[in-house]
């Protein structure tokens, strides 16, 4: 170590302070003229940490990390490894020279998203980490070091994923990339976020519906022998009368049905957000509830989607039908109805009403024309 120059020094930046007011402890490290700064598990008030007279537990903290790299240093020399700043910091992390791997990443961060599950996240939701977990593996390789990956891989991997999916799930990969990223950089195992410059196209979401001609044509087919597809039919109609997800229709209690300002109303929590909701619904929905004593003929979401496909093909139906396009049906007719974007929201059970617009409503050209007619009449010659 005779002809290596150390020092080292600690930062508290207030720039990258967090909503709680607290900014990670960085160790820099020099060491013949190469810096190199590692994030430290742990964080503190950038003010706090400013004072010349630090609180006691602070200067502790700094003395133990001070001797932890002089330890560190002493293990290099006895190794005969190259003392740099690199080595160090991977000797400070992991406890050896090799940094850790995606598999390493990736087997810390699932365990933290699989705590959320049933709290805040789905079984669903976790999949999806899961699979792009398994395409992390495939495009960069399991026991690929973090420390050489670089921007340039993950934009690869972004073209790759537009090649293979839509847009919207291309992305939907991208955000979880970018925020595994993000966690290996809060956690000390890279410097910067190789994600982090990537923009993400989400694409133009395209607001799909059945129509009134779609649903009548759902309506008038003749399944009477069919007595599978008959009773699909009538879920079919009720959510699209109800507007709640299928998950939430399995656990649907006609029971909690009331009567307010003359229509009748359910509130529940959504399965997947936990979010309560306000639906209204429709007479046709109250006549299938009916039809069936409050009991509604539920079947697996497998089964009940194979079975739209069915219903899809002989009612000649071009717009694809899924669960989750019903609920959109029961939104667009809402908005349609005259009934304002934030009720809708409120109806659905979403957090904001940008949600509910972007993704699920759509106003027909009829509706668009017939509310500026109205105006135009209202103001005549004036306008």
């Amino acid at each position: 170590m005779s002809n290596t120059t150390f020092s080292i020094s600690f930062y508290c930046r207030s720039s990258k302070i967090n909503k709680r007011g607290v900014a990670p402890l960085e160790l820099c490290i020099n060491i013949n003229q190469e810096r190199l700064f590692v994030n430290l598990p742990i964080k503190f008030n950038p003010k706090v940490f400013a004072k010349k007279k630090k609180p006691a537990d602070i200067e502790q903290l700094l003395d133990e990390y001070k001797a932890k790299v002089n330890e560190v240093i002493a293990t290099l020399m006895k190794e005969r490894v190259p003392i740099t700043a690199s080595t160090l910091r991977d000797y400070l992390r992991t406890g050896g020279t090799k940094s850790k791997t995606i598999k390493n990443l990736t087997d810390e961060y699932l365990v933290k998203i699989k705590s959320k599950v049933g709290k805040t996240l789905t079984e669903k939701v976790y999949r999806k980490y899961e699979l792009v977990r398994d395409f992390l593996f495939e495009e960069l390789g399991k026991d690929t070091e973090l420390c050489t990956i670089n921007n340039g891989h993950i934009v690869q991997c972004y073209e790759i994923l537009k090649q293979r999916f839509l847009p919207s799930t291309s992305a939907g990969y991208m955000v979880k990339i970018k925020s595994m990223f993000y966690y290996a950089v809060d956690n000390g195992m890279m410097k910067t976020n190789p994600a982090n410059s990537i923009k993400i196209n989400k694409g133009a979401v395209k607001v799909e519906y059945l129509s009134s001609d779609d649903l009548a044509r759902i309506r008038n087919l003749d399944l009477a022998d069919i007595d599978r597809l008959d009773k699909v039919r009538d879920l079919m109609l009720f959510q699209a009368s109800v507007g709640v997800a299928y998950c939430d229709l399995v656990c649907f209690d006609s029971s909690l049905i009331v009567q307010t300002n003359g229509v009748f109303t359910y509130t529940g929590n959504r399965q997947k957000t936990g979010i309560e909701y306000t639906t209204v619904i429709l007479p046709e929905g109250l006549k299938i509830l009916e039809k069936y004593n409050g009991q509604l003929p539920l079947i697996s979401n497998q089964k009940y989607n194979a079975n739209l496909k069915d219903i899809q093909r002989l009612a000649g139906v071009k717009t694809n039908i899924t669960t989750h396009l019903l609920r959109k049906t029961y939104a667009h007719r809402m908005l349609n109805a005259g009934v304002k974007i934030d009720t809708v929201a409120r109806l659905l059970g979403h957090s904001n009403s940008i949600i509910t617009q972007r993704i699920y409503c759509k106003k027909t050209t009829s509706t668009v024309a017939g509310e500026v007619a109205a105006v135009i009449e209202k103001l005549g010659s004036t306008l």
